[in-house]
């Protein structure tokens, strides 16, 4: 390993961790001699080689990847974290840079500063391995936008990445990571290497972690529209003078599932990584596992779960946050009957149905987030409107949900469920009913949704 470089291993994250989560919970400052490193921007790393619909991992060979980023802290320094987490051999970087942007995927003038590692301009990361620059002097604003360039001139593995960015980049052909604009470039949707900004912050005296799958990810909403939940829960923040201080990331992650790996890690196998590993978190979001109900569908009854073992994993974060001092805060499960067969199915509603109801009551989370009944038509209990082709993404940015009824009680944002004081919550308010009731309701209801569904295809 070479001197001086500050790498990161899964299996030297304790302490790593540890210190993070200790600076997360003290107080903001005001002046310089406050100001501490914390999270602006990361995204959820997974392996390389599977396709995700037309998502496909790839290596990079001489060439320049150029990305974009928002960050949601200001300061007058970054730090970028580069990630070969999941790479099957060392990663060569011969050339990193960070700038401004002035318009989409060019590069601001007198912003552009070059990245250095231990003093030198490029650095070479081991497998399974994440490494963090020296610092940078560049002053940055809560919602800038900035550019990362990234030069690899020898062949690299498949790269680390993250699928589903919902954000533009490019990647072109030899060294152009000092050009204001890259000529003979490629589009890219998917990030790669790029997993984290830090910002040195005076102002910026929380940090919270948006964790969860596709619907935290900003799967089915608009491609630089930043229409994701974080984002406009970061926008409500942004709103408020009160929570202007509050930085947060999204690590969402597509597919995921909380209890087995599948498209990616499993939650509960990241989640010390991508959140108690966040730099300042001070709370967390959770909101998980309608994969895990619904995925079994597809890949056989081995891999069925039980509601109680999803409470056993969702307990299993809370404490684990709650003993490194960051609050927690977990989401109700949203509807999924609308869901394409095998995904749905009457079992798993029985199994969605009992986790949210535990959800609503529980004591191991610091509040609750009610994303189903922001959601759910109340004219149809216990599923969503038969009318909307929101599947298994149920998120409030689809265009699905712009064509629910107008009944549906979705008049704002999920951000706008959450507390935007981060002090308290909905807690325990919700009517859920008696479980023998609902239960009885997801049977009828999944009976004539199957019955409608086996006509459909007979009419074809």
């Amino acid at each position: 390993m070479t001197k001086g470089l500050d790498f990161i291993r899964p299996a030297k994250l304790g302490a790593f961790v540890l210190a993070l989560a200790a600076a997360g919970c003290d107080d903001g400052g005001g002046s310089g001699e406050d100001a501490r490193w914390v999270a602006a921007w990361a995204t959820s790393m997974m392996e390389p080689g599977a396709e995700i619909g037309e998502l496909k991992s790839r290596s990079f060979s001489d060439e320049t990847l150029r990305q974009t980023i928002t960050v949601t802290a200001s300061g007058d320094r970054v730090r970028l974290r580069l990630s070969n987490l999941f790479g099957s051999q060392p990663l060569e970087l011969a050339e990193v840079r960070v700038a401004k942007e002035q318009e989409p995927l060019v590069t601001a003038p007198d912003s552009d500063r070059q990245v250095h590692f231990a003093g030198r301009p490029g650095a070479t990361i081991p497998a399974a391995a994440e490494l963090l620059s020296d610092e940078v002097d560049l002053e940055v604003s809560e919602g800038e936008r900035l550019i990362v360039s990234i030069y690899a001139a020898k062949p690299s593995a498949l790269a680390t990445w993250h699928p589903l960015s919902l954000t533009s980049h490019e990647v072109a052909k030899g060294n152009q990571a000092a050009n204001q604009r890259l000529t003979d470039s490629s589009a890219l949707s998917s990030a790669f290497w790029l997993a984290g900004v830090d910002v040195e912050s005076a102002t910026n005296d929380r940090v919270v972690v948006a964790f969860g799958d596709s619907i935290t990810d900003g799967s089915s909403s608009t491609i630089d529209g930043s229409r994701s939940y974080p984002d406009r829960l970061f926008a409500r923040l942004q709103e408020d003078p009160q929570t202007r201080s509050v930085a947060l990331v999204n690590h969402g992650l597509g597919g995921n599932r909380l209890l087995r790996d599948s498209i990616g890690p499993s939650g509960l196998s990241r989640f010390e990584r991508d959140v108690l590993g966040t730099p300042g978190v001070t709370h967390a979001i959770v909101l998980i596992g309608i994969n895990d109900i619904g995925m079994p569908g597809f890949v056989g009854p081995s891999e069925q779960v039980t509601a109680d073992e999803l409470i056993d994993g969702l307990e299993t974060l809370a404490d684990t946050a709650k003993a490194n001092g960051v609050k927690m805060f977990v989401g109700t499960i949203m509807p999924f009957e609308a869901a394409f067969p095998p995904y749905y199915t009457i079992e798993g509603e029985e199994i969605r149905q009992d986790v949210n109801a535990w959800i609503r009551d529980n004591e191991a989370y610091d509040g609750v987030i009610d994303f189903e009944a922001a959601v759910r038509d109340p004219e149809h209990p216990p599923g969503s409107s038969p009318r909307s082709t929101a599947a298994i993404t149920c998120t409030p940015t689809t265009p699905a949900i712009r064509r629910w009824p107008t009944r549906c009680p979705w008049r704002c944002s999920s951000s706008e469920l959450v507390d935007m004081s981060l002090r308290a919550c909905r807690q325990g308010q919700a009517v859920h009913g008696r479980r023998r009731s609902v239960r009885s309701q997801v049977r009828v209801r999944a009976r004539a949704y199957a019955r409608a569904n086996d006509e459909r295809s007979i009419g074809r």
